[in-house]
């Protein structure tokens, strides 16, 4: 019996620290991702759509590198104006899926809507992320679409596909909170 223990107890002292060994260390790519860390501040406009009348935007968004390295995530915030009674908040995160050799982003907010939509990172100055959204109910494929103006400046288009025709949601331009303007 003491010869079964000790060697359970050797068995789990080798085990663990093959675990320890084996720990999973975020891929190289996510430095990529980092030009989105920081605060931004963002104004566009949202035209018409099922999520009601045109109107200017404005928003915050705050991404840090968060769980252990594997995740740039924070809250996006838009602002509630007369013209935007129902202003959107949610939360984002960007990671990097290794076997796929893509970019993962997660999306979840106050209506109730989430979506995952994949990138295959940066093609010169554009990023695009395709996927599928759940909104209002219903699965639309979603694409949002990055462009680096500076190193303090992107412009993003967010566009859903509902009943087959692709149409825009918000247009924006977003600055680094801070960052001098021009």
């Amino acid at each position: 019996m003491k010869t079964t223990v000790a060697s359970a107890v050797v068995l789990l002292v080798v085990a663990s620290s093959a675990l320890a060994q084996q720990t999973p260390k975020p891929a190289p790519e996510m430095s990529q991702l980092k030009y989105f860390a920081g605060s931004w501040k963002c104004s566009g406009d949202a035209p018409a759509s099922p999520f009601g009348p045109a109107h200017k935007t404005e928003s915050s968004l705050m991404l840090k590198l968060d769980l252990d390295g594997f995740w740039y995530d924070g809250p996006l915030t838009e602002m509630k104006t007369a013209s935007n009674t129902q202003p959107v908040k949610g939360m984002i995160h960007l990671g990097y899926e290794p076997t796929g050799k893509q970019y993962v982003m997660v999306w979840v907010d106050n209506f109730g809507s989430w979506a995952t939509e994949m990138s295959p990172g940066w093609q010169g100055d554009t990023m695009v992320w395709t996927g599928d959204q759940m909104v209002m109910g219903e699965k639309a494929a979603s694409r949002d679409t990055f462009v680096k103006k500076s190193d303090t400046e992107v412009t993003h288009k967010f566009e859903l596909n509902m009943k087959g025709q692709w149409s825009p949601i918000v247009d924006e331009t977003c600055k680094k909170a801070g960052a001098a303007k021009k």
